[in-house]
């Protein structure tokens, strides 16, 4: 154990069993409003203005942001802030604007629950539902394993236990409020879950001013340590100009290929609701980005000697308050985790049982069959993540970033089915392999990598991927016109629908 750990388990026991009960009883209590497949995938398409802004925004936001974003700002000084800081002020309003007001008619039209729901009807090709299945396997369990590595780290700094009980015990419950509420229980929890995440972003900012003794203080002692902390690009050279664009582009524009995300606008009530709630998910994203990163940058000139950098956050929390308000913001934290997990979840439910199971294994299967096995299927992949979160393959940063570049392909398939007609399933797909092959080798090969001028792999991966997808559309066949029709026309009848309504 690292000397600068301090644990107080007493209370932190005492408020983690309470806060964890609470999200325990709430997948009950949504077990029960829980009907129909559209109630366990995407609330029926009912969520409010509230549900949907604090919910896209806790979704997004994850141990990432307030573990191992600052962790990683620990080593790095201000420059490290451009990490995700510009991004989220982006990271609703582009997906909003691009896809999501199309998302919100294509789904309350035609009942679209999951991203291969959209997928294979637009592409008409039920291949694109085990195509993305099988991706958001080998993407986003590493993304749920970021997030409960996350709770190891808590546990351990709070209590000295080993971090696999952390991961463990957080796995469980996620495990049973999701299993038994599906969405409905994980949007409600996310309502409480954001307001923590918010809540936690500030108190840790304040605490990490007075501990470092004020800004002008905390500036002195950095600059003494070492003045690349106060510039750009950072301790080491980390943020030089073209890595600094990457990360704009990439937490704002390719948020609308993560499947957790996308789904999120079919669960809204109507375009009114979205866009009150991009406001609210915004002001909330941008304002915890902003202190939680922050308080990692104050965290270098107050707290030295800790065993991993991920600990900063817990560490500012646990040696500038009590133990019982520690442990109170700390559950912020977790919340963090717990609310990215159980999105991704649901959602990976659903690509093992709608989009593999019913629509390419057994196409005959009942909602009712799907339903019981969601719940199967969640208990499985849960464990899964659990395992990966006790072996810990890498830093958190590390692994939430590389799966969430792996889905962020994605978003080839999705812009070009909206805007361009003649897209085809066979351009779709080629597009998304020829888009993970160049991920995989922009970010493994060393001379490959290079080749990238400094930007993020994701760059040259969606260029090739988007002429793949033009040059394979070009020469294959586009989906019937009866298909093309249901996904133009209906924003023609929608938007006639709305001038007569404003007419009356």
């Amino acid at each position: 154990m690292s000397e600068a750990i301090k644990p107080s388990p007493g209370p932190f026991y005492a408020v983690l069993i309470f806060y964890l009960g609470i999200m325990a009883f709430i997948g009950w209590y949504a077990s029960r409003k829980t009907k129909s497949l559209g109630d366990f995938f995407v609330l029926s398409g009912k969520a409010g203005v509230l549900v949907s802004g604090i919910a896209y925004f806790s979704t997004q936001f994850s141990m990432g942001t307030f573990l191992g974003t600052p962790g990683t700002i620990f080593g790095v000084g201000y420059a490290g802030m451009a990490i995700s800081v510009p991004g989220a002020v982006f990271s609703m309003i582009l997906p909003a604007l691009l896809i999501g007001k199309k998302l919100v008619t294509l789904g309350h039209e035609y009942g679209f629950l999951t991203m291969a729901d959209y997928l294979s009807d637009r592409y008409h090709s039920k291949s694109m539902s085990g195509v993305l299945g099988i991706m958001m396997l080998f993407f986003l369990i590493p993304m749920m394993g970021a997030q409960i590595i996350g709770a190891g780290v808590i546990v351990h700094v709070f209590t000295g236990l080993p971090e696999w009980v952390g991961v463990v015990g957080m796995g469980t419950i996620v495990i049973l409020y999701c299993m038994t509420g599906g969405m409905k229980g994980a949007m409600m929890t996310d309502v409480i879950q954001g307001t923590l995440m918010f809540g936690t972003a500030i108190v840790t900012f304040i605490v990490s001013i007075s501990m470092g003794g004020g800004f002008h203080n905390i500036n002195n002692t950095l600059q003494g340590m070492n003045e690349a902390y106060l510039t750009f690009p950072g301790a080491n050279g980390y943020m030089p100009w073209a890595y600094f664009v990457s990360n704009i582009v990439l937490w704002s524009f390719f948020t609308m290929g993560q499947p957790h995300l996308f789904t999120k606008f079919f669960t809204m009530k109507d375009h009114k609701t979205m866009f009150k709630a991009i406001l609210l998910g915004t002001a909330g994203m941008f304002v915890s980005a902003t202190l939680i990163e922050w308080a990692g940058v104050n965290g270098i000139a107050s707290i030295q000697n800790i065993a991993k950098a991920d600990q900063i956050v817990p560490m500012i929390l646990q040696r500038g308050l009590n133990p019982f308000l520690a442990s109170i913001f700390i559950s912020g934290i977790v919340a963090a985790g717990m609310s990215t997990i159980d999105g991704i979840l649901v959602t990976t439910t659903g690509a093992v049982t709608r989009d593999i199971y019913q629509k390419v294994i057994n196409k005959k299967a009942t909602d009712e069959s799907v339903m019981k096995l969601s719940k199967v299927v969640t208990i499985l992949i849960g464990i899964i993540v659990i395992l990966f979160g006790v072996f810990q393959p890498g830093s958190i940063f590390e692994i939430n970033l590389f799966a969430f570049s792996g889905m962020a392909i994605f978003v080839v398939p999705i812009l070009f089915g909206m805007y361009w007609k003649k897209s085809t399933a066979p351009g779709a797909i080629a597009a998304v392999v020829v888009g993970v092959i160049t991920l995989l080798c922009f970010t493994l090969i060393p001379s490959v990598k290079a080749l990238a001028f400094g930007f993020h792999a994701l760059f040259p991966a969606t260029i090739l991927g988007g002429i793949t997808m033009v040059i394979v559309s070009s020469f294959t066949q586009a989906p019937p016109e009866e298909t093309i029709r249901r996904h133009f026309d209906v924003f023609k009848k929608n938007n006639n629908a709305i001038g007569k309504k404003e007419a009356a």
